[in-house]
C-alpha cells in the first residue's frame, strides 16, 4: 500500500487550526513537530505551551485526493512544506530511523514492535511511535519511566493521570502494579492507551475524567504541564491513598516552587531533572 505524507508550517497560534485541517481531509495521522529547531517550553500561565513556529504532518490513504489536500492547505492559508510518497515499507523504516529500543533504569525497555530485547531481566513495553502521545524519548516521560523502574510498583493500585499513549500505565502493570487506570481529556489519546495495552497484553481501566473510578490510589503519576498540575492539585491529592505516592512531571525547574506550592501538606520525597525538566516525587502522611 502507498501512503502519502504532506507536511505543512504554520505558526504556533493556528498549529491547532492546522492539526484540525488535516483531521478533516481524512488524515490517518497527525504529528506536530517543531518547526524551528527549538524545544517545547511552557510559557506562562493561561498561554498556549507550543513553538513558535510548528510543522504538521499528516499521513493519507493511497486514494487521498493530493491536489485537494494542497489546495484546501493553501485556502487556510498553510504553507505545504512537503508532499511525499511513501510505501508500507518505507513507512515503516522512516520511522524506525527515530525509534529504537531505549532502556530507562536497570528494567525497564521501551521497543517497537516487533525488535527484540536481549537483555535480561528486562521488562519490555512495546510501542510504536507516529499514532501515539508519548514514546519515552520526552525528558518528562523518560524522568516518570525511569522512577518506575527504580519504584516497588507490585500489587500497588496506580493512576496514570493524563495518560497519553498510555505508556506510563502499561509499564506499571508489566513491572506488577495490581490494577492501572489511565485518565485522558482527549478521546483520541484513549484510544491509543487501549491499543497499546492490548498489544502488551494487559489489562487497564481507561477513560475520561468524567469516567475516573470511585477510590484512592497508591501511586498517582500525573506527566501534564505546572499549571494543569496547580489546577488539579485538589483532586490529585484527594486521589491518593494515606502514605501514597504522587508523581508529578511535566515541569520546568523554574516552576519547582510554584507546584510545590500547590502541593502543600505534602513530604517532598524526591527531585529528579532531565535537561531542564523535573520530576517531583510527593508522599502523603500515612
Amino acid at each position: 500500500m502507498i501512503w502519502h505524507n504532506v507536511t505543512a508550517a504554520a505558526s504556533r497560534d493556528d498549529s491547532s487550526a492546522l492539526e484540525q485541517c488535516f483531521w478533516d481531509l481524512g488524515a490517518v495521522s497527525v504529528t506536530v513537530v517543531d518547526g524551528g529547531d527549538a524545544p517545547l517550553y511552557e510559557p506562562s500561565p493561561g498561554e498556549t505551551p507550543l513553538w513558535q513556529t510548528v510543522q504538521v504532518r499528516g499521513l493519507f490513504e493511497d486514494d487521498v485526493d493530493l491536489a485537494r489536500v494542497q489546495d484546501q492547505l493553501t485556502e487556510g492559508k498553510f504553507t505545504v512544506v512537503d508532499c511525499e510518497q511513501l510505501a508500507d515499507r518505507q513507512w515503516e523504516r522512516e520511522w524506525l530511523k527515530y525509534f529504537e529500543p531505549m532502556q530507562f533504569g536497570e528494567r525497564l525497555w521501551v521497543c517497537p514492535t516487533g525488535m527484540q530485547v536481549t537483555a535480561e531481566p528486562s521488562v519490555v513495553v512495546n510501542l510504536d511511535p507516529g499514532l501515539a502521545f508519548g514514546t519515552g524519548t520526552h525528558s518528562t516521560t523518560r524522568l516518570c519511566l525511569e522512577w518506575l523502574d527504580s519504584a516497588d510498583v507490585v500489587n500497588r493500585r496506580v493512576l496514570d493521570f493524563g495518560c497519553g499513549s498510555g505508556i506510563l500505565g502499561v509499564a506499571a502493570s508489566l513491572l506488577g502494579a495490581a490494577g492501572v487506570v489511565g485518565i485522558d481529556n482527549d478521546p483520541q489519546a484513549l484510544v491509543s492507551t487501549r491499543e497499546n495495552a492490548a498489544k502488551n497484553e494487559v489489562m487497564m481501566t481507561i477513560g475520561l475524567p468524567g469516567e475516573m473510578p470511585e477510590g484512592q490510589y497508591h501511586i498517582v503519576i500525573a506527566n501534564i504541564l505546572a499549571q494543569p498540575l496547580i489546577e488539579l492539585s485538589a483532586m490529585l491529592k484527594n486521589a491518593m491513598s494515606r502514605g501514597g505516592d504522587l508523581i508529578l512531571s511535566g515541569i520546568m525547574e523554574s516552576q519547582q516552587d510554584w507546584v510545590l506550592e500547590a502541593y502543600g501538606g505534602l513530604d517532598l520525597v524526591e527531585i529528579r531533572s532531565h535537561e531542564g525538566w523535573l520530576l517531583l516525587h510527593l508522599r502523603g502522611t500515612s
